[in-house]
C-alpha cells in the first residue's frame, strides 16, 4: 500500500534586505577637512602677529585693519558665494572657494608690506566667502534631516578645533621650518636654497596654501552634487539619505532669480537669525583677535603656556558644537516640538556667554579668567549646530543663499567691525568697558532667537517661480519619486 503525501509545500525565501552603502561617509570626511581649513588658514594669523608686525614694520592698529579686510571681504561675498552654489551646484562652487583662499593663504607669505598684506587678506576673505554656506548644501543634499542636527555639531567641532588647533600646530610648523636641520635641508636641496633664509611665517603660509590645493584636486575628482550621481550610492543609501524628506526637497540645480532674492529679504526668521549671528559673530571674534594679548599684558599668563590658554576656549567650543548638535536633535526626537530643539540653545547660550564675559571683569589670574572663557565660548557654541539646522530649515533647497545672506550680516558688521573697534575700547576705555559691551550685545543676541521658526521654509514650495524644478532632478531620482522620465 503506497503512503499518499501531501502537495509539496515549497517557502519562499525573502530576500534579504540591501544593506546601505556608506558614501556619505566619505563626504562627512571631506566636509571635516575643509572646516578644519577654514578656520586653521583665518585663525593661524594671529599666532604669529608679532614676526609679521616686526618684519613688515606695522603697528597694532595696522594689524587690525588687516584683520578686518579679511571679515569685511569674507562677509561682502557670502551671498554670492551662496547663490553660486544653489545655482552650480557645489562641487563647483566648493572648488573655486578653496582654490582660490588656498592661493591668497599663500600670498599672505608673500606680502612686502601693509598694502600687499591687506589686499592679500582681503582676497583671502573673498576666496574664502561662500564656503560654509555651501558646506551646508552638501550637508542637506548628503544626510538624513533627523540627522542635520548631530552632523552641524560634528563640523563645528572641526572647525572650532581648527582654529583652536592653530595655536598649537602653526607655532611648532614655525619653529620646525627655523630649525637648524630643516635650514641646512633647504640650503642642500638645488632650487629650494632660498628657503634657507626665509622667514619661516612666510613658508608657514605657503605650506597652508598647498594644503588646500591638494584638497581642490581630491574632492573636485570625487564627489557629485547629487548623492543619485554617485555610482558607489546604492538604492538603501539613497532610502535612507532621503528618509522623512518631501519629494519637494531633493537635490539638484534650482532657480534662484530675483523672487527667491525677494522672499529671502522678507523672511522675520532670517533676519532675526542674522541679527543673532552678528551680535554672535562680533563677540566671539575676540577669541581669534585679542585674546592672546588679553592672556599676557592682562593676565600675564607664561608665554611657555599661553599658547595652551589660547586654544582651551576653542577646543571647549568645538566640544559644545558636537554636544548642542546631539541635544537639539535628541529634544526634537523626544518633544516632537522641532521649534523649541532649535531655538533654545542658542538663546541658554548666548546668555551664558554674555554672564561669563562680563564676569572677566572679577577675574584674578589667567586659570580664573580661562575658565571663564572657555564658559563663554562653551556657551556661544551649544547652539552653533541648533542654529546650523534652523537654517537649513528654513532655506531648504536655497540652503546655500540662506546661509550666505546670514553670514553676510554677521561678517560685514559682526567681525569686521571687531578686531578694529576693539582695540579702541581697551586701550583707550579699558578691558572691561569691551567685556561690558560684549555683555549687552549677547543679551540682544539671546533675545533674538525667540523670533525664528525652523520649521518653515523663506519661500513658497507651492509656487513654481521659487520652489525646486523637478527638471533639475536626475533621471534615476526622477524614477525613484515615481516621475519617470518622459
Amino acid at each position: 500500500m503506497g503512503i499518499e503525501t501531501g502537495p509539496a509545500i515549497t517557502t519562499t525565501q525573502q530576500p534579504a534586505p540591501i544593506r546601505a552603502s556608506r558614501v556619505r561617509w566619505g563626504v562627512m570626511l571631506f566636509l571635516c577637512v575643509l572646516a578644519f581649513l577654514t578656520y586653521f588658514d583665518r585663525v593661524c594669523i594671529a599666532s604669529t602677529k608679532g614676526a609679521i608686525e616686526r618684519d613688515l614694520h606695522l603697528s597694532e592698529d595696522d594689524m587690525g585693519w588687516i584683520l578686518g579686510g579679511f571679515w569685511l571681504a569674507y562677509g561682502l561675498l557670502e551671498i554670492p558665494g551662496g547663490w553660486l552654489g544653489d545655482r552650480y551646484g557645489s562641487r563647483r562652487t566648493l572648488s573655486r572657494i578653496v582654490l582660490a583662499w588656498s592661493i591668497f593663504t599663500a600670498l599672505t607669505g608673500s606680502a612686502s608690506g601693509i598694502i600687499s598684506l591687506y589686499l592679500y587678506r582681503f582676497f583671502f576673505g573673498a576666496g574664502e566667502a561662500g564656503a560654509f554656506p555651501n558646506m551646508a548644501r552638501v550637508q542637506n543634499a548628503w544626510f538624513p534631516t533627523r540627522a542635520q542636527g548631530r552632523v552641524g555639531g560634528v563640523l563645528w567641532l572641526i572647525a572650532r578645533w581648527g582654529g583652536g588647533l592653530s595655536y598649537l600646530i602653526f607655532p611648532s610648523l614655525l619653529a620646525a621650518i627655523d630649525s637648524p636641520t630643516a635650514r641646512h635641508l633647504f640650503a642642500t636641496v638645488p632650487g629650494l636654497g632660498f628657503l634657507s633664509h626665509t622667514a619661516a611665517w612666510r613658508i608657514g603660509f605657503w605650506v597652508c596654501g598647498l594644503l588646500g590645493l591638494t584638497w581642490v584636486v581630491s574632492f573636485y575628482s570625487w564627489f557629485r552634487d547629487d548623492p543619485a550621481q554617485k555610482r558607489s550610492v546604492n538604492e538603501a543609501e539613497l532610502a535612507l539619505i532621503r528618509q522623512d524628506r518631501p519629494a519637494s526637497q531633493v537635490a539638484g540645480h534650482v532657480p534662484s532669480g530675483g523672487r527667491i532674492l525677494l522672499a529671502l529679504m522678507g523672511s522675520g526668521s532670517l533676519w532675526a537669525i542674522a541679527g543673532a549671528y552678528m551680535c554672535g559673530s562680533f563677540c566671539w571674534s575676540f577669541f581669534v583677535s585679542w585674546m592672546p594679548e588679553y592672556m599676557s599684558n592682562v593676565q600675564h599668563a607664561d608665554p611657555n603656556i599661553a599658547k595652551w590658554m589660547n586654544t582651551g576656549p576653542l577646543l571647549v567650543g568645538g566640544a559644545a558644537c558636537l554636544l548642542g548638535g546631539w541635544l537639539s536633535d535628541q529634544l526634537v526626537r523626544i518633544s516632537g516640538r522641532p521649534r523649541l530643539g532649535r531655538v533654545l540653545f542658542p538663546i541658554v547660550g548666548y546668555a551664558l556667554f554674555g554672564a561669563s564675559m562680563f564676569s572677566l571683569r572679577y577675574a584674578q589670574g589667567p586659570k580664573t579668567a580661562l575658565v571663564l572663557m572657555c564658559l563663554a565660548s562653551f556657551g556661544n557654541d551649544i547652539g552653533q549646530a541648533a542654529a546650523w539646522a534652523s537654517i537649513i530649515g528654513i532655506g531648504g533647497l536655497y540652503a546655500g543663499t540662506a546661509f550666505g545672506f546670514i553670514n553676510t550680516a554677521a561678517n560685514v558688521i559682526g567681525n569686521s567691525l571687531q578686531p578694529v573697534v576693539g582695540p579702541k575700547v581697551f586701550h583707550h576705555y579699558g578691558w572691561n568697558t569691551l567685556f561690558l559691551i560684549y555683555t549687552c550685545v549677547m543679551a540682544t543676541a539671546s533675545m533674538l532667537w525667540f523670533l525664528p521658526n525652523p520649521t518653515k521654509r523663506f519661500y513658497d514650495e507651492e509656487d513654481p517661480s521659487t520652489g525646486p524644478l523637478t527638471a533639475a532632478l536626475s533621471p534615476r531620482e526622477r524614477g525613484n519619486l515615481g516621475m519617470g522620465e518622459g
